[in-house]
């Protein structure tokens, strides 16, 4: 933190199950010095992504849909491109829809619903042909969770409180609002061209919930991950489905599973997704064959959460000096330093 001058950071890891470590570190408000605290509540941008996939892999799981079927038969709303596009090409960024289009990344205004928000790309044509090449796209998300709302009959938001997060224990998170009143919400921050910290510009990410839309504590995405190691979110079966990497037509991989990208951390096989947008940089990382999960979470622009989050698995994994680390997680525990401004 002190070599990127960020103003705040929280780490949680989960090892077997259980959260055993919570920490905040620095400031999620600097104007009035409040500390980050284990329960702090951050923007966790493309992290709604692997949430989302899971959602609709639940719905795979439960023969409801079908990865490989015509997404239009559960959004039949959705423009006819003449061309087939399947969920799956849809969660593996393969289907040609667009990503962002001039500045609609800083979005000011507020979206009431996944079919209002749906309206913002659906009538544009594609970019390419479905599977023919990777395409990073948010949107692509918002067409996952409407077809998430017309097969489970219940708002986006609803089936991931009844589905995801209550059933992981994650009680911090939820789409943001930001006309609502947080305890313990982070605010974000960024620096000028001069290297001064000034406020994150104001964005409104009611536009994205699947893709990018949600808000979370660090703890709270240790839950999740160890939910989905537990099998309290998905079976084995549909687990493999989601973490395979995905391929083009003509069969190049693309790095990029179902809502996650698999690598290694420590040497060993791992799942992960990280995200960034205005006031928030995060990163999720499970290592399955060790029950591992680390989440880390940062209010600073400037900050790079991917690469603390694999070394903070290194040393776990190495049988780091843990005794001397506080425990508990939602303890009081905090270490706050004035910000190099």
């Amino acid at each position: 933190m002190l070599e990127t001058r960020a103003t705040g950071c929280s780490v949680a890891i989960a090892q077997d199950g259980r959260v055993v470590f919570g920490h905040g570190f620095g400031y999620a408000d600097v104007e009035d010095f409040s500390p980050v605290r284990p329960q702090t509540v951050f923007r966790i941008a493309s992290i709604s992504k692997p949430i989302t996939a899971v959602a609709v892999m639940q719905l795979v799981e439960k023969g409801k849909v079908g990865l490989d079927e015509d997404i239009r038969r559960y959004v039949p709303e959705f423009p006819d491109k003449g061309e087939t596009i399947t969920p799956r090409q849809v969660l593996g960024h393969l289907s040609g829809i667009r990503g962002y289009r001039g500045t609609e990344w800083a979005n000011r205004d507020p979206y009431s619903s996944v079919e209002q928000a749906l309206a913002m790309f659906a009538g544009d044509p594609l970019e390419h042909r479905p599977g023919e090449k990777y395409l990073y796209s948010t949107h692509a998300y918002t067409l996952a969770a409407r077809l998430v709302e017309r097969v489970s009959g219940v708002s986006f938001p609803q089936y991931l409180r009844d589905n995801i997060f209550r059933p992981a224990g994650m009680t911090s998170t939820g789409p943001e609002d930001l006309r609502s009143i947080v305890r313990w919400r982070a605010r974000g921050y960024a620096r000028d061209s001069e290297g001064n910290l000034v406020n994150s510009a104001y964005t409104d990410i009611s536009y994205k919930w699947a893709g990018g839309g949600l808000v979370s504590t660090a703890a709270d995405l240790c839950r999740f991950g160890s939910a989905l190691l537990n099998g309290k979110l998905l079976g084995p079966e549909a687990r493999e489905t989601m973490w395979q990497e995905q391929r083009t037509l003509d069969g190049k991989g693309t790095g990029y599973a179902l809502g996650w990208v698999p690598g290694t951390a420590a040497g060993r096989p791992s799942v992960a997704h990280g995200g960034a947008q205005p006031a928030a940089r995060s990163f999720l990382l499970l290592v399955p064959g060790e029950r591992l999960v680390v989440a880390v979470l940062s209010n600073y622009e400037g900050f790079q959460p991917s690469g603390v989050a694999r070394r903070i698995a290194e040393i776990w994994l190495a049988g780091g000096d843990r005794d001397r680390m506080p425990s508990a997680p939602g303890s009081p525990a905090v270490s706050s330093s004035p910000v190099r401004q």
